[in-house]
């Protein structure tokens, strides 16, 4: 492998010839370009392209094409109708009476709440779910050490009662593994329902910073909030954990006087969790 060469880690290369370090950018193209190369790709028309700066890629908004007039981009958008206009379509019959909008004041007014919704999602909404996903990691992970503790409460009851009582234990035991389980299924779900929204946090914040580099306008305007739905926090749920209750020896009921498990609680509170102040 030629070591001289730089890997895309170091530079980055013109899209065309694959060799030379990248100078120029062309906005329409969304194309690297070094400085030989730009008079090939503008090749079949020099109208068809926008070269600037690398350092100035994407600050060319790109305007959707006209219908009527394949020639024109639409730089206004109605106000009665959200049509994207071309300035000869805003004199035609057909909008007579329409107010129209400057797309560009519209992509910068978009933006800044692109930035806005990326900043809150980043530093308040998002935090808020890896605390919650990280406390019920934390219960599950306790779960059965906690557990632990009921069998060894069984267990020392066992050895006052005997042989009488070995079977009395053993039913106990596979209440307690069917109360672990339901327990660890309960805070499983909820954790997976923390994770799949938090995954939607990163995928839309992904998406946005995405948006907030791109200089698509039909891709920007098509942009909308999502902050509003991922601040509607889910209902809390906490479970309480299954206690052991013993009884009084009683050979003759044994399994009844032996004691009883109390299930673990599981409660939903609506306001239990509480967005994080950034």
């Amino acid at each position: 492998m030629d070591q001289g060469r730089s890997t895309i880690q170091d530079v980055i290369r013109c899209d065309l010839c694959k060799d030379n370090i990248v100078q120029s950018y062309c906005d329409y193209c969304n194309f690297n370009l070094c400085k030989p190369c730009i008079g090939e790709h503008i090749s079949d028309g020099y109208d068809k392209h926008k070269i600037v700066s690398f350092h100035l890629r994407r600050s060319t908004l790109i305007y959707p094409k006209c219908k009527t007039h394949p020639n024109k981009t639409c730089e206004l958008q109605s106000k009665q109708n959200n049509e994207f206009i071309c300035t000869i379509c805003s004199a035609s019959d057909q909008v007579k009476g329409h107010d129209f909008v400057v797309l560009d004041d519209l992509c910068k007014t978009k933006k800044f709440d692109i930035k806005k919704d990326i900043k809150e999602l980043e530093e308040v909404i998002s935090p808020t779910y890896v605390d919650a996903a990280n406390n019920l990691e934390n219960q599950i992970a306790n779960l059965e050490k906690e557990y632990e503790k009921l069998t060894t409460e069984l267990s020392k009851k066992q050895e006052e009662w005997h042989k009488e009582i070995d079977k009395v234990v053993s039913r106990m035991k596979d209440k307690i593994d069917g109360f672990k389980v339901k327990h660890r299924d309960v805070l499983v779900k909820h954790l997976n329902e923390i994770k799949k929204i938090k995954t939607s946090i990163e995928e839309s914040l992904s998406a946005f910073r995405e948006l907030e580099e791109s200089n698509v306008v039909s891709s920007i305007m098509d942009y909308r909030t999502r902050n509003n739905e991922f601040s509607k926090l889910p209902p809390k749920v906490t479970v309480s954990m299954t206690t052991f209750h013993p009884k009084t020896i009683n050979s003759d009921k044994i399994f009844d006087m032996f004691g009883s498990l109390k299930p673990y609680k599981t409660k939903t509170d609506e306001n239990g969790y509480k967005l994080k102040k950034p």
